[in-house]
């Protein structure tokens, strides 16, 4: 955490521009550089505001960027989301049928908490 704030110190001082707006995914003030780029410095990506009247003006991968970042808000979601990807990670490699059955199971469940989660949000 002290890293973060050094590192956030260290923008402000070589004039960067802290907000008053939230990273969507880690929760840590953005910050606007002088070329105008809006960006994390902890997650290390440039961050992108949408208006209400732009969104009807999107395409659907767009949209679908926009739902990802939403999702990444809740934290139950990115932990299951970030187990999915070690999970697939360790399926790839796995050659061994009661390992990758384990796997499988594991990847099941996790995608029906998802769904119940999203059920919960509508």
């Amino acid at each position: 955490m002290k890293e973060d704030a050094k590192k956030m110190a260290q923008l402000l001082r070589s004039g960067n521009t802290m907000l008053n707006k939230a990273c969507p995914v880690c929760s840590n003030p953005i910050f606007r550089n002088k070329n105008g780029k809006v960006f994390c410095p902890i997650c290390n990506r440039e961050v992108m505001f949408v208006d209400n009247d732009a969104e009807n003006t999107l395409t659907d991968k767009e949209r679908n960027d926009i739902k990802i970042q939403e999702d990444l808000r809740n934290p139950l979601k990115q932990v299951l989301l970030e187990k999915i990807d070690i999970i697939t990670q360790k399926l790839k490699s796995e050659t061994q049928i009661d390992v990758i059955d384990k796997y499988v199971m594991l990847l099941t469940r996790c995608f029906e908490l998802l769904k119940a989660i999203n059920d919960l949000n509508m």
